[in-house]
């Protein structure tokens, strides 16, 4: 059986990745119905290709125990993610009132600094990427803080980053005369 820690979306990249098609309206179903198919399909095929930008999968043996086991995604109870959002929430607020400590739920650079750390493991979430980026603006910041991510967001950050450089306008200038008729 597919462990339940697993998303519904990482069920359907896992259709797309793999190719396991076999599986009709896999986007419309419900998740444990979606699990169910993608187990049977697991069950009756032999071969799935080979995966090693995200899931690291070599065949469909290694699939099988991927989606055995609890996800590797870093946030697993509600109230965890609770507090990581609280906290995500007073930092954000902490820097877009210009790092000033009055009006915010921080006294000292301190407090700022157990949230920041606590919040860093957290580095899937984007606003916990958002929250380090904007406290690392801090010129009272005796550290530089970088989210904890896994490989799989790593590199989907890096290929957004990759896509928004490719897709920037960039300015060419021409030079010489030019003939403008109206």
């Amino acid at each position: 059986m597919i462990h339940p820690s697993h998303s519904k979306k990482d069920l359907i990249e896992i259709v797309e990745r793999f190719q396991l098609y076999q599986i009709d309206n896999y986007k419309d179903m419900k998740k444990d119905k979606l699990s169910l198919k993608i187990w049977d399909v697991l069950k009756t095929v032999e071969y799935i290709p080979a995966e090693n930008e995200s899931f690291f999968i070599s065949d469909v043996f290694d699939l099988r125990e991927y989606l055995r086991i609890q996800t590797t995604k870093q946030i697993t109870t509600n109230s965890v993610k609770y507090d990581v959002t609280d906290r995500v929430k007073n930092l954000i607020y902490y820097s877009k009132g210009g790092y000033v400590f009055t009006g915010t739920n921080y006294k000292t650079i301190d407090d700022v600094l157990v949230d920041a750390e606590f919040i860093k493991h957290y580095g899937d979430l984007p606003s916990v990427r958002r929250a380090i980026h904007l406290l690392n603006g801090d010129v009272k910041m005796p550290i530089q803080l970088s989210p904890i991510m896994t490989r799989r967001v790593e590199q989907r950050v890096a290929k957004d980053k990759e896509i928004k450089i490719q897709n920037t306008p960039k300015f060419h200038m021409k030079t010489g005369s030019f003939v403008i008729e109206f």
